[in-house]
C-alpha cells in the first residue's frame, strides 16, 4: 500500500496536510512521540462513506473505526439493493501500524490524499462486494480546534455485487458523503463507557448531507467545490426542519427545510425518501436508545475478537423487519433546491418523530412535523 505523504496540498485547504487522512491523531498513552496521547477509553477515529444512486435502487454505506485505548480496530459495509438491508462487520485487535485500514474482508485505501480513495469488500459468506473508487468533489476544510476532522462529498466508479448480480458506478450516476473525525465521543466502547454508565443518548433529531452542482450542506456546514473562489467553508446559521412519517413513526417519508446561510442567502429543499433505500447505522455498531446492532448487540469499540467477521440481511420492505432494525438511519432521498435537483442522506433517529411531534428547539433551529 503506497503511502503518500509528501504530495502538496493547495493554499485553500488551509491547515490540513496530507498526513491527516491516515489515523494518526488518536493515540494510547503508550503511542507514537510527538502525538497528544489520552487516556479515556472513549477516544477514537472514524470514517464514514456513502454512495448512492440516482433512482433509488442502489445505496452503500461503509466506515472504518480505530480505538486506540480499547486496543480494537472495526469495519462495516452496508448495501441496500431495493429494500434488501445486507451488512459485513469485520473486527481485529489494533497493531501499531496506522497505515494498515484492512480489518477482514473489508479494506479502504488513500489513493491520493484529499482527492481519491479505494474502498473494498471481498469474499464473504454474507453475498455482497464492492471495489469502489472514490473521488473527492467539494474542498476539505479542517474543523476547528477541539472538534477534530473534516467533511467532503464525492462522485464513486468501480462495482458492487448482491448475491451474484452486478451493478457498474459511474461518476455520472453516483454521488455520496464521506467524513473522518477523531476525538472522544459518548458510548464508545458500549454501554459501560456512557459517561452516565447506560446506552448513549441520542440529542440531535436529524440532519442533512446533499451536494448540489456548486454548494453543498454537510449537518450545518456548507461546502464549495475545489478551486472555489469563496474561501474556507460556509455556515448553516439557523435551519427549520419539517419531516413525514409513516404510520409506524420510525420510517421516514419526507422532509422539508428552510436554510438560512452565514452569507443571508436561504435555501429551501425538499427531500423525497427513496422506498425504503435506508442504511440501519446500528448495523454499522452506532449504538443509541435502541441498544447496538440488532443481532449481537455491538456498539463501536467494543472488544468482540480477533478477526472476526459477522453479518446479517432484512427485508425493509418488511414492516416488522424495517421496525427491527431501524433506530440512527440514513435515508437515500431525491433533493430539490432552486429548480436543482440531486440524491442525498437525510440522518434520522428513534427520537426524531417525538421530538418534532414536541416542534423542539435545537441549537441549529426549529424541528417539527410536516404538515399534510
Amino acid at each position: 500500500m503506497a503511502i503518500e505523504v509528501d504530495f502538496e496540498l493547495p493554499e485553500e485547504y488551509g491547515a490540513l496536510t496530507p498526513l491527516q487522512e491516515y489515523p494518526v491523531h488518536e493515540w494510547a498513552e503508550d503511542g507514537f512521540p510527538g502525538f497528544e496521547a489520552r487516556s479515556d477509553p472513549r477516544a477514537y477515529e472514524r470514517y464514514w462513506f456513502t454512495a448512492q444512486d440516482r433512482t433509488g435502487e442502489l445505496l452503500v454505506v461503509t466506515g472504518f473505526g480505530l480505538y486506540p485505548n480499547l486496543k480494537t480496530v472495526e469495519a462495516y459495509g452496508i448495501v441496500n439493493l431495493r429494500g434488501r438491508h445486507t451488512t459485513v462487520r469485520a473486527h481485529r485487535s489494533l497493531t501499531r501500524n496506522r497505515f494498515d485500514m484492512t480489518v477482514g474482508p473489508l479494506s479502504f485505501e488513500v489513493v491520493q490524499p484529499f482527492r481519491q480513495w479505494h474502498l473494498s469488500l471481498v469474499d464473504n459468506e454474507y453475498g455482497i462486494g464492492y471495489e469502489i473508487d472514490w473521488f473527492d468533489s467539494k474542498r476539505q476544510v479542517l474543523r476547528p480546534p477541539g472538534l477534530g476532522g473534516y467533511e467532503s462529498f464525492g462522485r464513486q466508479r468501480g462495482v458492487v455485487i448482491v448475491e451474484g448480480e452486478r451493478f457498474e458506478l459511474t461518476e455520472s450516476a453516483f454521488l455520496g458523503s464521506r467524513d473522518h473525525h477523531w476525538g472522544v465521543r459518548d458510548g464508545v466502547g458500549g454501554p459501560g463507557h456512557a459517561i452516565a454508565g447506560g446506552r448513549r443518548p441520542t440529542t440531535a433529531p436529524g440532519g442533512q448531507w446533499v451536494e448540489f452542482d456548486d454548494w453543498s450542506i454537510w449537518l450545518n456546514r456548507v461546502f464549495y467545490n475545489v478551486g472555489d473562489a469563496r474561501p474556507g467553508a460556509g455556515q448553516v446559521v439557523n435551519q427549520d426542519i419539517r419531516v413525514r412519517f409513516d404510520d409506524d413513526r420510525k420510517t421516514l417519508r419526507e422532509i422539508r427545510t428552510t436554510n438560512l446561510l452565514d452569507t443571508g442567502e436561504v435555501k429551501e429543499l425538499h427531500w423525497q425518501v427513496l422506498g425504503n433505500q435506508v442504511a440501519a447505522l446500528r448495523c454499522g455498531m452506532y449504538g443509541g436508545p435502541d441498544g447496538g446492532t440488532p443481532t449481537g448487540n455491538l456498539f463501536h469499540g467494543m472488544y468482540v475478537g480477533e478477526k472476526v467477521v459477522s453479518g446479517e440481511t432484512f427485508d425493509l420492505g418488511d414492516p416488522v423487519q424495517r421496525v427491527q432494525v431501524l433506530g440512527n438511519d440514513d435515508y437515500h432521498c431525491r433533493v430539490t433546491c432552486d429548480g436543482e435537483t440531486t440524491y442525498g442522506v437525510f440522518e434520522a433517529n428513534s427520537s426524531t418523530y417525538a421530538l418534532a411531534a414536541g416542534g423542539v428547539q435545537t441549537p441549529m433551529g426549529r424541528f417539527g412535523l410536516l404538515e399534510e
